[in-house]
């Protein structure tokens, strides 16, 4: 069959049929790998996930959740069977290296990726796992598998679950930060050194984030321009609320964030300096300490701040819904 009408075929066939098409025999492998990934058809995937699944497994699932064009796939790589099963069947892949048969996969789902992804999920807990495991080494080769893509990894919600720290840069840098939008980060590690992680364009170009573990080294400034955060911190100052504070009244798409602080914040005297006294509620071993502040950019939207003793709530709500009697700061930007 000539390359050319080989071409069209695939190019006018679905994503599932090609790669059907491809288990046909090697000839039609080679070819389709060796395709440029502009004459593919697009998978129309919206989710994909890969995960350590269990002490031995890793799973990989990729799925569309529109109604019109639901799927979803799941494959199980066994590192103890040395084999990868879907719902149809299981294949025994003898002396290859379990691992680089699910980067393989992923890869190959990827090249087909035309539109971008709702959410990607890579979640990685090996600490479990023998220290001769080869799941140990999944992170490094998909960063190393990333590479050789030489593209991006368009998705507007990307997680990562990890139980050691380090692994976060082997992935962040290889997602489109023009298309990223929401971060989470998760670790079993407590606290969490994120300089790096801070310094990335897909960081600082986010609309939201959470971090599911205390963020060493990390300023204020870090997050002045994320619409919503969910982040602790070792501790966070009077002065620093301050300036989140002015970030967030000056902003126009703020929502709202949490930032929580390990140890009992011990600067409410120094909030009341700078923003006059508080509305108190609560009891006295937990105080509930708020502060309502005006909007630059809306005369209807007001910032109510909450202090309390682990963390500080800002939300934007309605001028009306003010409780009778308190007192809306107005915007100064100083």
């Amino acid at each position: 069959m000539p390359e050319l009408v080989l071409e069209n075929i695939i190019r006018l066939s679905d994503f599932r049929s090609v790669l059907t098409l491809r288990q046909v025999c090697r000839d039609f492998l080679n070819f389709i790998d060796d395709l440029n990934d502009s004459k593919l058809p697009d998978s129309k995937i919206e989710e994909i996930s890969i995960n350590t699944d269990g002490p031995e497994n890793i799973c990989l699932v990729y799925e569309n959740l529109d109604p019109d064009l639901f799927f979803r796939h799941e494959f199980i790589y066994s590192v103890r069977k040395n084999s990868r099963s879907t719902y149809l069947k299981t294949t025994h892949l003898e002396n290859t290296n379990i691992v680089d048969v699910a980067v393989r996969d992923l890869e190959l789902i990827l090249k087909f990726q035309k539109c971008n992804l709702e959410r990607l999920c890579l979640s990685f807990f090996t600490f479990r796992l023998p220290n001769n495991s080869s799941v140990h080494t999944l992170a490094i080769k998909l960063c190393d598998m990333f590479k050789e893509l030489n593209r991006t990894i368009k998705t507007k919600n990307l997680t990562i679950q990890m139980d050691d720290q380090s692994k976060f840069m082997l992935i962040i840098p290889f997602i489109d930060s023009d298309t990223l939008e929401d971060i989470y980060l998760r670790s079993i590690v407590k606290k969490v050194n994120i300089n790096r992680i801070v310094k990335t364009e897909q960081w600082k170009k986010a609309d939201k984030v959470q971090c599911d573990f205390f963020a060493l080294n990390m300023n204020v400034e870090d997050i002045f321009h994320f619409s919503q955060f969910t982040i602790t911190t070792f501790s966070i100052s009077a002065k620093e609320l301050d300036f989140l504070r002015k970030a967030i009244t000056s902003s126009s798409n703020f929502y709202s964030s949490r930032l929580g602080n390990e140890f009992i914040f011990n600067e409410s005297k120094e909030l009341s300096n700078l923003w006059g006294p508080a509305i108190v509620s609560g009891n006295s071993y937990s105080p509930k300490r708020t502060w309502y502040f005006g909007m630059k950019n809306s005369k209807e939207k007001v910032l109510e701040l909450i202090s309390k003793n682990f963390c500080s709530r800002f939300e934007i709500i309605k001028l009306e819904d003010v409780p009778n009697g308190a007192i809306v700061n107005e915007y100064n930007e100083n």
